[in-house]
């Protein structure tokens, strides 16, 4: 069976994904993610729209002379 070019995932999802990837991106096709630590994403559920464990560590890969205190108001402000 041929999937049907009409969806969500052929028209938008997948086009996003190979330009994202075009552009040095590094990408996760989440469709069949596993939750919890150690999970694909690294969160309880789909709710959580934040990867708060990435971007703590971007946060203190962009700001390494910041104290922890600062990363996490930054954390929380986000």
């Amino acid at each position: 069976m041929t999937p049907n070019p009409f969806t969500e995932d052929q028209l938008v999802e997948k086009p996003a994904i190979e330009l994202f990837e075009q552009l040095g991106w590094q990408t996760v096709d989440a469709k069949d993610e596993v939750y919890g630590v150690g999970g694909t994403l690294d969160r309880e559920t789909s709710g959580e729209v934040v990867l708060v464990g990435r971007l703590q560590s971007a946060l203190q890969g962009l700001n390494p002379e910041a104290p922890q205190e600062a990363i996490q108001h930054a954390l929380d402000q986000l």
